[in-house]
């Protein structure tokens, strides 16, 4: 682990490429490639040519390493980490989106969310612009008598970003490719979480299948044997929309199972994994595809 200092020697000291590549756990020689392919690395060389990473080089290096590793192309992590926003272009961007939301104007709203997609990936503009308006609506909505004073800014945002996430080109589900499914409960009608991770998913050419809410679990059942995908992902929002026994069913499926939203117990259900972030389901879902075995193969039906 790098070292940074504090106060000034935080913003002066540098690096060698063979201190940040060990810190980073990656080769001299991918660096070399990132800083080529896509200008991705020290920001300035010493006068003899030796090249020298500043403290804001190795944050840059350590979120494009942590994207690659959540299932993110290197192109992909190279292009969001170039364009991630500081924290008051975020603060603007929230401004704006609030803003419109309030005037229910649903395609400036939409304007917003999708330019932010296009420019900082979804999950950046998930975690960091469209999560904290719609829980300054819902907070802004628990505070007032009338509890649906709220309900058709709320809608708006919700039809903006949906419709922003629907943009994200997906990748069509085709021969043996590890699959992901995403469901929710059969009770659950809250799916916009699930419309993040699709669009999340699709930036990172995972093929998905996804059915969205209130999915009966017989059908889900079915929708399971008949596209036979390698894990399936069950979104509860509410602790009585999570259903034990879908999941008891699923797991006689030759299928991974993992358990998403805050529905949930904050405890694994027999070996079912579980996340709570769409950064986590990321990095779960990374490292079961990775795992996979391809459809047709002796070891999986």
């Amino acid at each position: 682990m790098l070292e940074p200092g504090d106060g000034a020697t935080a913003r002066t000291r540098v690096y060698t490429a063979g201190q940040v590549a060990r810190a980073l756990g990656v080769a001299e020689t991918t660096l070399r490639s990132w800083h080529r392919r896509y200008r991705i690395g020290p920001h300035a060389a010493t006068p003899g040519g030796y090249r020298r990473y500043s403290a804001e080089d190795v944050t840059r290096l350590q979120d494009m390493c942590d994207l690659i590793r959540s299932g993110m192309l290197a192109s992909d992590a190279a292009r969001t980490v170039s364009g991630k926003p500081s924290a008051e272009s975020l603060r603007l961007l929230r401004d704006r989106l609030t803003a419109a939301g309030r005037r229910l104007d649903s395609r400036a709203c939409l304007e917003i969310v999708a330019e932010a997609v296009r420019t900082l990936g979804v999950p950046a503009t998930w975690d960091g612009l469209c999560c904290p308006v719609l829980r300054e609506v819902e907070s802004e909505q628990a505070a007032r008598a009338d509890d649906t004073a709220c309900i058709p800014r709320e809608h708006v945002l919700s039809w903006a970003i949906t419709a922003a996430l629907h943009q994200v080109t997906p990748t069509i589900p085709v021969g043996n490719l590890p699959t992901v499914m995403l469901a929710c409960t059969d009770t659950e009608q809250h799916s916009l979480p699930l419309e993040a991770l699709a669009a999340a998913l699709a930036e990172r050419r995972v093929p998905v299948r996804m059915l969205g809410a209130a999915v009966p679990t017989a059908s889900l059942v079915d929708a399971v044997r008949a596209a036979s995908p390698h894990v399936v992902v069950l979104w509860a929002q509410r602790r009585e929309t999570a259903s034990r026994q879908t999941l008891a069913r699923l797991r006689r499926l030759p299928v991974r199972p993992l358990t998403a939203g805050p529905g949930w117990l904050p405890r694994r259900h027999g070996g079912v994994g579980h996340v709570d972030s769409l950064s986590a389901a990321l990095a779960s879902l990374a490292d079961i595809i990775e795992g996979a075995e391809p459809v047709g193969s002796p070891g999986r039906p």
